[in-house]
């Protein structure tokens, strides 16, 4: 019986051996599955907060793919000429604390110190300069269109083979008024000097005001208006032998009508914005026979090219 016995025991302890191996490994076992399981609730939160990212980088890109909303972008417009504005003001009140000569020289003698109070028009300084300066006088609508660094040509009652060109340095604010007519002095530096120019000779100032380049051109003569609208005449058809002839075409067919937009003029042409076109021959006058149903005509061509220049005028004297 004793010998049964510890077989018996013997048995029992190997069996809980065995058994506590068994609960070991399955220990190892759910403490791995619990791992992975662990691991893959993290993969699928890794993966949830991934596709939530890229839901919102697809929106921010569907929103930047959009067009900018016209309210937003006035109100940036808005407040960048604002700024523009402001920028503007600073600069003219910086340009107040500060008085510059309209050209070149040395100062001689300062008429005001610091502290005095002055005015428009008051004296401050007398500046010696070897350029010489015309001044020209301006009705208050050619003044209007007139701004200093405009350039100007100079003629010369006294020399009449002289033309100066010059530049406006500077412009009377106040206005002179003289038996009801506003007038306000220009001066214009001279760009060359010349000895036969002296102080106190009547000159006529052309000052350009406006100019354009490659522009279509017509003779005044040319230009006709009916109402508020412009138009030319046209000839058609026209053989070389007409062409080169210079006392006038005649015709039996009457020239058509042709409105057109102008733009500028000068004293000689006028500028075409719409309507004609190069090489047109266009009627400067007409002249009707009693006699036939012929009509006599002159004409020029309409030409595109070179400067076309906007001038005001005024006369006055060189200092």
């Amino acid at each position: 019986m004793t010998q049964s016995g510890n077989s018996v025991s013997s048995t029992v302890t190997s069996q809980q051996a065995s058994l506590n191996s068994y609960l070991g490994t399955v220990n190892g076992h759910l403490s791995s599955l619990l791992s992975l399981i662990n691991t893959i609730q993290s993969d699928k939160n890794t993966i949830t907060a991934a596709n939530r990212t890229i839901a919102e980088k697809t929106g921010s890109l569907a929103n930047l793919k959009e067009p900018p909303d016209a309210l937003d972008v006035r109100s940036a417009q808005l407040t960048i000429q604002q700024k523009k504005d402001a920028l503007t003001d600073a600069k003219e009140k910086l340009a107040n604390y500060y008085i510059r000569a309209p050209f070149d020289g040395t100062i001689t003698n300062v008429d005001a110190k610091r502290g005095d109070s002055v005015s428009s028009g008051t004296a401050l300084a007398t500046l010696l300069t070897e350029k010489k300066i015309a001044e020209v006088s301006l009705n208050e609508v050619d003044v209007a269109q007139v701004k200093v660094g405009q350039k100007a040509t100079l003629i010369f009652d006294a020399i009449p083979d002289l033309s100066i060109s010059g530049e406006v340095a500077e412009i009377d604010s106040i206005g002179t008024v003289s038996q009801g007519v506003v007038s306000y002095t220009v001066k214009i530096g001279f760009d060359t000097q010349d000895e036969r120019v002296k102080p106190s000779m009547s000159v006529t100032a052309a000052i350009i005001t406006k100019a354009k380049t490659d522009v279509l051109t017509v003779s005044n003569a040319a230009i006709k208006s009916s109402g508020d609208s412009y138009y030319v005449e046209i000839l058609d058809n026209i053989s070389a032998d007409q062409e080169n002839k210079m006392s006038g075409i005649t015709s039996l067919t009457p020239p058509r009508q042709v409105a057109v937009q102008v733009g500028l003029t000068d004293d000689s042409l006028t500028e075409i914005t719409s309507g004609a076109k190069e090489g047109d021959r266009v009627v400067t006058q007409t002249s009707a026979s009693t006699n036939t149903s012929a009509t006599k005509t002159t004409t020029s061509s309409s030409s595109n090219g070179g400067i076309m220049q906007m001038m005001n005028g005024g006369g006055g004297r060189p200092q």
